[in-house]
């Protein structure tokens, strides 16, 4: 088993994967916000290459995506929508540099109070546009959907600006296994209908992935033109909130959607055709996450790239199908 506690050398601790050039390693991760509706934006550029990507709520029952680069680089990445609340949980727990286009007036004052800024995030709000930040417009694409970034410019960034490189993982992080764990059940489908936009997945036997399929229409890479296809998909159920920001200084006018990625819950773990439910934990806000069975042992992930769903605690329901 690589992890929970210890990753050797030359082994990426978010993918349980061994990098061809360990150097790779030796840098921060990306967080990349990146549009998922209206429709129109699909298909994406560059998330298939992400190590890690989170869905979970924006707002008005549409979702959005982190997008977690660490292992690769891609030179067209988006489209690059805004922050949430949620975004500077993850960051935090990845130890990742958060790469947004904007964001409510609470929003933005909640990240410069945060120890993320202002040298672990990058965005327009603060100033930085070309070549950080580029628009491709497209006919029939609103304008701000149009906006896209390349991450190899953005490491640059981080090398101009001086920003610490190494990463700190705070242990325990995740586990990894190739032996698929018992006491799993047969999951060739899963389906999570959120507000307005369905998330299928479908066990490729053949690769060993899980394949997305978002809307009932196969949700690719326009980059690749691949379908987006990864070997774990976690369903991390959370509180979810609306809270008041700044109730003084915006009369109580700013209101943001709060998902509580701290303490524990409910998981569940698609892997190699198997459902194997558990509990998340991540009793700290600069932990990573790691997953335990529902005895309490470690329940590995299967080497590879992983797609985390977040749904509403109590309304969401993951259906899966043997």
């Amino acid at each position: 088993m690589v992890g929970p506690d210890s990753y050797p050398r030359g082994v990426n601790p978010l993918t349980g994967l061994m990098v061809d050039e360990p150097d790779v390693l030796s840098r921060r991760p990306l967080l990349i916000k990146v549009s998922n509706a209206p429709p129109e934006v699909r298909p994406q550029s560059g998330i298939g290459s992400a190590d890690i990507i989170v869905e979970n709520y924006a707002e008005g029952g549409w979702t959005r995506f982190a997008a977690i680069f660490y292992s690769q680089d891609v030179e067209h990445v988006g489209s690059v929508r805004s922050v949430r609340l949620v975004d500077m949980q993850l960051a935090q727990a990845f130890d990742a540099i958060m790469v947004f286009s904007g964001g409510s007036r609470g929003v933005i004052d909640t990240v410069r109070l945060s120890p993320l800024y202002p040298y672990n995030t990058i965005s327009p709000q603060f100033g930085y546009g070309e070549p950080y930040f580029v628009r491709f417009p497209r006919s029939g694409l609103a304008f701000e959907h149009t906006l896209f970034t390349d991450t190899s410019v953005l490491r640059e960034w981080l090398v101009d600006k001086n920003v610490r490189g190494d990463p700190d993982f705070m242990l325990p992080g995740m586990a990894f296994v190739s032996i698929v764990p018992p006491n799993g059940q047969a999951a060739t489908l899963a389906v999570i209908d959120y507000a307005r936009t369905r998330a299928s997945w479908h066990f490729d036997p053949l690769s060993g992935t899980y394949l997305r399929w978002t809307d009932n229409t196969p949700h690719t890479d326009a980059l690749t033109g691949q379908q987006l296809a990864f070997e774990n998909v976690i369903v991390i159920s959370a509180y979810h909130d609306e809270i008041e920001l700044f109730p003084e200084k915006y009369f109580g006018e700013e209101r943001s959607l709060y998902i509580e990625l701290q303490g524990e819950g409910p998981v569940t773990l698609l892997r190699d055709g198997q459902a194997f439910e558990g509990r998340w934990h991540r009793p700290n806000e600069h932990d990573m996450f790691s997953l335990t069975t529902t005895d309490e042992k470690v329940l590995p992930l299967k080497p590879g790239r992983t797609f985390v769903q977040v749904i509403r605690a109590g309304f969401e329901l993951l259906v899966v199908e043997p």
